[in-house]
């Protein structure tokens, strides 16, 4: 069985995508990135690469991460503060420790492409 089946498949992390979005989009640290963004295309961006690496059948259909990211130019520190609000929402979902850390380590080699390098905002 694929962590996609075990998190109950679409209907299943299409709830944790909603709820991690809307959790990314509300925070005091990294909100302002979400501030005057189409969160439903955030959402179902999210939701391919989830499927991605969770074994699901849904494709992502965005652009490059890279491309996608840099011109925001977000620091480590908010890339890890994403990680963290990622874990913290997947566990108060209930989803097994062995998928957590799963997810945490797929997203985490995202840094380089996502982040523009620095430890902090200029």
């Amino acid at each position: 069985m694929t962590d996609w089946e075990r998190l109950g498949g679409e209907p299943g992390v299409r709830l944790l995508i909603d709820a991690l979005v809307d959790r990314f989009s509300d925070d005091l640290i990294i909100g302002f990135h979400f501030e005057g963004r189409d969160l439903d295309r955030i959402k179902s961006h999210e939701l391919g690469l989830a499927s991605l690496h969770l074994g699901g059948k849904l494709t992502y259909q965005g652009r490059p991460l890279a491309s996608a990211h840099r011109p925001l130019r977000i620091n480590k520190g908010q890339f890890r503060r994403r990680l963290a609000l990622l874990r913290t929402v997947l566990c108060a979902r209930g989803v097994p420790d062995d998928i957590v850390d799963r997810w945490i380590a797929h997203d985490a080699r995202f840094e380089s492409a996502i982040t523009d390098g620095t430890d902090c905002a200029p």
